[in-house]
């Protein structure tokens, strides 16, 4: 199974049809902090009602994707999965409005290769700053019990120590109810 190759397809549908996007979740820590393993991928993306048609011509012939699942995650800014059926694989897309913190987050993306040094896997990825960011709401939203989130925190700090906008992490984690996580992984992370 690979989730790049899932990814990179996805992600090309979504170039193609000009909507905003960006990879997140463990894959945007791996390329940013430690390298791990991930079974799926995790994509943010602007999307409307009326990209479902194109969508599914675009992913069609290699992805399975649910029109009802697809038009509640539209309405109400959740997540939807696109199962691809060759490589048994998952990506979840989750859908936002370039509103407040998601329209930040995707003026901020980085141009990163999926896979090391293949310019023909760059693809557009959360920042290290959102990618702490949202690994920590993550983190909260999952009763802050996961080992692997919070290493995944540390190890985008520690490989980004020095290089990070610290005063916008901030102010996003106030904003997102998180500055506590922030503060306890900048502690870990120097310690």
């Amino acid at each position: 199974m690979k989730v790049e190759d899932s990814t990179l397809a996805v992600v090309r549908a979504l170039e193609r049809m000009g909507v905003r996007h960006y990879v997140c979740g463990s894959l945007a820590s791996s390329l940013h902090g430690e390298p791990r393993a991930t079974n799926d991928a995790d994509i943010v993306a602007v999307l409307a009602l009326s990209h479902f048609a194109r969508l599914k011509q675009e992913l069609g012939q290699r992805f399975f994707l649910d029109e009802d699942d697809f038009r509640a995650a539209v309405e109400n800014q959740r997540s939807f999965n696109l199962i691809d059926e060759i490589e048994l694989s998952k990506v979840d897309v989750f859908c936002v409005r370039s509103a407040g913190y998601q329209a930040e987050a995707l003026e901020r993306v980085v141009r990163l290769d999926l896979e090391p040094d293949d310019p023909f896997s760059r693809v557009s990825v959360a920042s290290a700053e959102d990618t702490v960011v949202s690994k920590l709401r993550w983190y909260r939203l999952g009763e802050e019990f996961s080992d692997r989130q919070w290493r995944d925190i540390l190890g985008v700090l520690a490989a980004q120590q020095g290089r990070l906008d610290l005063d916008y992490m901030r102010r996003w984690a106030r904003s997102l109810g998180v500055e506590d996580l922030l503060d306890r992984a900048l502690a870990e992370r120097t310690t």
